[in-house]
């Protein structure tokens, strides 16, 4: 069976995810031929297959530290009334936050890869690696009964779990140091008919049900779209009189692009492996009982909630960690702590260090400088092992405490634009990524609108 016209590429990008298009449009905005594998029919990956959102955050403290690509992507949702843009963050835990349409953001990536020369392949899934000479030759693929190998010089990991790179032999780690085990995973559901103007009202009069706007009262009055964090104990109260079930703490919801719609980020599935089948399977199963669970007691106990009205759940389960490639570089929570400037850096990122505990209800979190922000730099996303095997988005190299932070959607974006970049340059110098001038990488990056610091 004729499946192909080509098969081979400069680079391969396996991941259709924020990472993984960030990267095929960057690559393809520089010339290259590039084929983008996803395993969905769309892209977006845990934005758009997950419930995820928003994106949070673009910015630390007033300085925009994420631009590029993704903030051309917000603009383009924003032109089309799919996204408000870049709001304050009305829970007061980061600065800002960007509620989106996910079913808008799907169709706007597809289109800047197109119009990048990025050709697509869905409802596939890379099966094997063929790895020759210290080199990833071929990867053999699987779609819809067909098995067909691709070849290409440059191969970009975006899975997320760092699949790819699992197949190819490369060293990875997963889980906090001590014991392995990763975040919880979490099944994302929204919501319409909230009533959002009654939130508010208790966030204006009860200021304390809302912990982290303590000192930031009237905080939400400057965001068209809410995002609150509180009712703690209304949660203790469901815990104890038996209503919830599992480990939650607090309710967690955004409002989408969509007026009156919200997405609850609440359930929380432990002691599951996102890379193991039937563990994964499990999960999903858990998941969605959770899920059920939190739209009965939303409804009958908590206020604005009375004629909520679900209309979805996951579709997929969303896995805030799991494998994470171990490179040339593994980046430290100290370096996040200090503000790192990496001479090779490709990304920005502002965000906390944010770790849901693997083993219970907490969320433990710790602040950067208020406008603080670190870089990535190249090193990380790089291995000596299997060298043209790069990871982009929450896979790079780097401890599980900083995991916590820059896993976030806008960070894994720039890490993914700075991936696509980098191997657009090699190419281009004739030279490979660990010989690649950080002044030309640099240079690059800032003329494509990237900030650096």
């Amino acid at each position: 069976m004729h499946i192909l016209t080509e098969t081979t590429y400069d680079c391969i990008v396996v991941g259709g995810g924020i990472a993984g298009s960030m990267a095929a449009i960057a690559a393809g905005s520089n010339g290259l031929s590039v084929l983008l594998v996803e395993e969905e029919g769309y892209l977006g990956g845990s934005l758009t297959a997950c419930g995820t959102g928003p994106m949070m955050t673009f910015h630390a403290g007033d300085l925009q530290v994420i631009r590029g690509l993704p903030d051309a992507l917000i603009e383009r949702l924003v032109q089309k009334g799919l996204s408000v843009g870049h709001i304050p963050d009305s829970t007061g835990y980061t600065y800002t936050v960007t509620p989106f349409d996910s079913e808008g953001m799907k169709r706007e990536l597809e289109l800047m890869c197109l119009e990048a020369g990025v050709q697509l392949l869905y409802h596939t899934t890379v099966i094997h690696a063929d790895v020759q000479d210290g080199l990833l030759q071929t990867v053999q693929c699987s779609c819809a009964g067909n098995l067909f190998s691709l070849s290409a010089r440059y191969f970009i990991d975006a899975s997320g779990d760092a699949d790819l790179i699992a197949l190819a032999g490369i060293p990875f780690e997963m889980g906090r140091e001590k014991d392995g085990k990763d975040q919880p995973m979490t099944m994302n559901f929204k919501l319409v008919g909230v009533d959002i103007q009654a939130i508010r009202d208790i966030m204006d009069r009860e200021v304390s049900l809302f912990p982290f706007l303590a000192d930031k009262a009237g905080l939400q009055h400057t965001a068209s779209r809410l995002s609150f964090s509180g009712f703690q104990e209304l949660m203790r109260k469901g815990r104890a009189d038996g209503r919830l079930t599992f480990d939650r703490d607090i309710v967690l919801g955004f409002e989408t692009n969509a007026e009156g719609e919200v997405i609850i980020n609440m359930t929380r599935v432990l002691e599951h492996s996102p890379v193991d089948p039937r563990s994964l399977t499990d999960a999903e199963v858990e998941g969605r009982r959770q899920v059920w669970e939190l739209y009965a007691f939303l409804k009958e106990c908590i206020p604005g909630f009375g004629n909520a009205r679900m209309i979805i759940s996951g579709p997929r389960i969303g896995i805030r960690s799991s494998r994470r490639l171990q490179g040339a570089y593994r980046i430290s929570s100290d370096d996040l702590l200090s503000e790192c400037r990496f001479e090779d850096a490709i990304a920005a990122c502002g965000y906390p260090i944010d770790i849901h505990s693997p083993d219970g209800d907490a969320t433990n979190s710790t602040f950067l400088r208020w406008g603080g922000f670190y870089t990535i730099p190249l090193r990380s996303l790089l291995n000596t092992v299997v060298p043209n095997v790069l990871a982009a988005g929450r896979n790079i190299s780097c401890a599980f405490s900083a995991h916590a932070s820059l896993r976030v959607s806008p960070s894994c974006a720039a890490i993914g634009q700075g991936a696509g970049t980098a191997v657009a340059l090699a190419i281009e110098h004739g030279c490979d990524l660990f010989h690649l001038q950080s002044d030309a990488l640099r240079a690059k990056l800032l003329d494509a609108g990237v900030f650096l610091g």
